[in-house]
């Protein structure tokens, strides 16, 4: 006569331990993957937007008409903002705002014109040390957007 028992032996119990762990672990990398592209997508758009308010600022200083001559030169040293955090928090992220405005000529893609043309293009650079992996090029990577456009400034 055949004796069996019936229940779940000690190979079976650890088994499925293992399968259970590589499939939580699969789940946490994936979790902390997610995490850092939001928090990529989170700092992109505070960049996009402190890049608009940077342009419409000096899109009024230019419709205005009194620009100094070193305000017509641009800004080479760019102005320092904050995207996360504040100036001595541990978890800060900083970048810079620049402008170039260009003069443009009288002549265009439908003729000569007697008005003041101006090109004006905003960026900003900043590095992002979160999302960045550890490791000898950790933050040396810079992030940048750029926009620009073309003023008419009207004389009256």
């Amino acid at each position: 006569m055949k004796k069996t028992t019936s229940g779940v032996g000690f190979i079976e119990v650890m088994t499925a331990t293992v399968i259970i762990s590589i499939a939580c672990i699969g789940l946490l990398m994936g979790i902390v993957h997610a995490r850092s592209e939001l928090h990529a997508l989170e700092i992109k758009e505070r960049a996009t937007e402190e890049l608009l308010n940077y342009m419409e600022y000096w899109k009024g200083r230019i419709a205005d008409g009194n620009l100094s001559p070193s305000e017509r030169a641009g800004d080479p040293d760019g102005d320092e903002i904050y995207l996360v955090g504040s100036l001595g928090q541990r978890y800060s992220i900083k970048a810079k705002l620049y402008y170039d405005l260009k003069r443009l000529n009288g002549w265009n893609d439908f003729g000569t014109t007697d008005f003041s043309r101006y090109e004006l293009e905003c960026w900003i650079k900043w590095n992002d040390f979160f999302a960045t992996p550890p490791s000898r090029n950790a933050g040396t990577v810079v992030k940048e957007r750029r926009i620009s456009t073309v003023m008419t400034e009207f004389e009256i």
